[in-house]
């Protein structure tokens, strides 16, 4: 075989020997099997020919091998088809910004973009604790800041205050109604009307509470003068039986206000047979104490069984425990 001798001024390369038989070239080291060098060197050849003239235009004219400084100084290169590359000659454009000289030159870092803060999400709060047992004493009004309730007469003996709560809880009343009829109501439950009592006062009857709560029953001066324009009676707030009378008209109102909006005219505030619940015995006691217009009953249909289904808006629903808790221990049986 033949020795293969590179030979650089032929357009093909390495290892042309002329021939168009299969050799053996050895290129980086590596020897590889070259087939059909004829065909090849021709197509190489063809390429020499024509970039021929680019090479020789390396510095601006024909001939010239060293190439043209640019103006900062550098050797300007050659570009396809291009004698001189125009920027590494003329300058950078005004306006437009220099191509980078190098993979990494004068690369500026990007500022990075911190990560997001993960949205805030809500904490379950604090689970209310269940309202304390009923007191077994005597109940006195919650003190407000630094004011103490006073006395300006003295109270009447507990057997007095009980006779009292009795009589006006039995009375039948007749509701005059602001379209100007009239709404029969039955008596009231005597526990109720006692158990209210002792969750106000503890049955003192001359106690002035520091809100303007009078007497036994704890009876603001505005609701003194409109229970004197519903039932055609006028009562004094500040004595025994006009007191509990003021209290106990105030109760039948609630009675005659919840019955007919939310349960069609029923006044019975008894348990209901079937499930033991007293609604509307909850909202005369809730209204007693944070006012009507803080209560509310909402009803709906259940659309499976047609049936009206019920739910109650109390805001005190501790108040409304202790006083259910004191209409069934009656403490003021044990009070001397």
């Amino acid at each position: 075989m033949r020795e293969q001798v590179r030979d650089d001024r032929h357009p093909c390369g390495a290892g042309h020997d002329g021939s168009g038989r299969e050799r053996l070239a050895r290129r980086h080291g590596r020897r590889e099997r070259v087939r059909e060098p004829g065909r090849e060197c021709d197509a190489v050849a063809r390429r020499e020919r024509h970039r021929q003239p680019e090479r020789e235009r390396v510095g601006g004219q024909v001939g010239q091998g060293e190439p043209e400084p640019g103006p900062d100084g550098e050797r300007c290169q050659a570009r396809r088809g291009q004698a001189v590359h125009r920027q590494c000659r003329e300058g950078p454009r005004p306006g437009r910004r220099p191509r980078r000289r190098g993979p990494g030159a004068d690369r500026q870092a990007r500022p990075r973009r911190s990560p997001a803060a993960p949205a805030p999400t809500a904490k379950p709060g604090p689970v209310a604790p269940p309202p304390p047992p009923a007191p077994e004493g005597p109940h006195a009004p919650p003190l407000q800041s630094s004011c103490k309730p006073s006395k300006p007469q003295p109270d009447e003996a507990k057997d007095a205050v009980g006779a009292a709560l009795t009589a006006a809880a039995g009375q039948a009343r007749t509701l005059t109604l602001s379209s100007g009829g009239t709404d029969k109501l039955p008596p009231l439950p005597v526990n109720l009307v006692k158990a209210i009592a002792w969750q106000e006062s503890g049955w003192q009857s001359g106690i002035l509470a520091c809100d303007g709560g009078i007497g036994t029953m704890q009876v603001m001066p505005n609701t003194v003068s409109w229970m004197n324009t519903k039932f055609g009676t006028v009562s004094d707030a500040k004595t025994l039986a006009g007191n509990v009378q003021l209290g106990t008209q105030l109760l039948d109102w609630l009675v005659a206000y919840f019955g007919d909006s939310g349960f069609g005219g029923t006044y019975d505030l008894s348990p209901d047979p079937a499930t033991g619940k007293t609604p509307l015995l909850d909202l005369v006691i809730s209204a007693y104490n944070a006012g009507a217009g803080n209560v509310h009953y909402n009803t709906a249909t259940d659309p499976a069984t047609g049936a009206t289904v019920g739910s109650l808006v109390i805001p005190n629903p501790g108040y409304v425990a202790n006083v259910k808790a004191l209409m069934a221990s009656q403490p003021w049986n044990k009070a001397g």
